[in-house]
């Protein structure tokens, strides 16, 4: 692999691990989610695609909560 290669690789891969990356990828969260980050009370994030905005958690037919936007 080049030299050069491999400083455009370094400089990515630092802007996705400082976050500058997150808004590059138009991910945005829908639907509900059975795996999510909780604040303690009734919002959450989605860890596969976090959105500017949290989600509600409500509890599905199965008893089990989902994280939902």
């Amino acid at each position: 692999m080049k030299k050069s290669n491999l400083k455009k690789l370094s400089r990515e891969a630092q802007k996705n691990i400082s976050g500058g990356g997150l808004e590059s990828k138009g991910c945005v969260a829908t639907g509900c989610y059975k795996y999510y980050f909780s604040d303690g009370g009734d919002r959450c994030l989605a860890p596969s695609c976090f959105a500017p905005d949290f989600g509600t958690i409500v509890t599905g037919s199965d008893g089990r909560s989902q994280c939902c936007y």
